[in-house]
């Protein structure tokens, strides 16, 4: 398997780093915004090379790099926080507290809540993986960056943006077995859906493989169907 940068929307990109040692895409995003650039998480530190010359690739320059957001603390979404100035790192305060101290010195901002508008972006923190993961949402391209809370790095995909049957289906799949072998995970997982269901989400990019478009409040509302039913 290969790494792989593609434009997933105007003015937003996907950059997958490919882990062997889980058989799984590792996702980041940018986001142009005006003459700026946004970006969501920074892939493992081994992926570095790859990830410098995808922004390369892009066009994003390093004095264009405005605000760095983290869905999580786990290493392969912050791995490379210290590519980029503290002052432009931004990361939920409860995941802050779970990092080392120098783990934090990466990290010049931190928001707090459960929800609400950061510069470009808005968040809500979801019940579920971490302490303080939460989901982004981009309101000009209706794009959620959900990181883990939903995520596709194993299923076998051809297009990086789909409708995503087969996506759709393992995680059906994979709610049932929750439901049914750790109800409380799956609980929190719902309630996470529950969440995000008042975003007019139209491309959900998740942490790890290919991006879903379409019916994608119907697709939160099924799982949670399962979960509550």
């Amino acid at each position: 398997m290969t790494n792989v940068t593609e434009q997933i929307a105007e003015s937003t990109w996907a950059i997958l780093t490919y882990e062997e040692a889980w058989k799984s895409y590792i996702n980041s995003y940018v986001i142009a915004k005006d003459d700026a650039f946004v970006l969501v998480d920074s892939h493992l530190r081994k992926h570095r090379p790859y990830f410098q010359q995808a922004l390369v690739e892009i066009g994003v320059k390093p004095e264009q790099i405005a605000y760095v957001y983290f869905t999580h603390r786990h290493a392969d979404h912050i791995g490379n926080a210290d590519l980029f100035p503290s002052r432009h790192n931004w990361i939920h305060l409860e995941d802050y507290y779970e990092l080392d101290d120098f783990s934090q010195t990466f990290f010049g901002h931190t928001f707090t809540g459960t929800g609400g508008d950061l510069p470009c972006l808005r968040f809500r923190q979801l019940p579920f993986h971490t302490e303080g993961s939460v989901a982004f949402f981009d309101p000009d391209t209706k794009i959620c960056f959900i990181g883990d809370h939903i995520h596709f790095g194993s299923t076998p995909w051809e297009q990086l943006v789909d409708y995503g049957t087969l996506q759709r289906d393992a995680c059906r799949q994979f709610i049932q077995r929750c439901k049914d072998e750790e109800p409380e995970k799956a609980a929190g997982f719902a309630e996470g859906l529950e969440i995000l269901l008042d975003w007019p989400i139209e491309y959900l990019a998740t942490g790890h493989g290919p991006i879903l478009r379409g019916d994608i409040a119907p697709f939160f509302q099924e799982l949670i169907g399962i979960v509550r039913g």
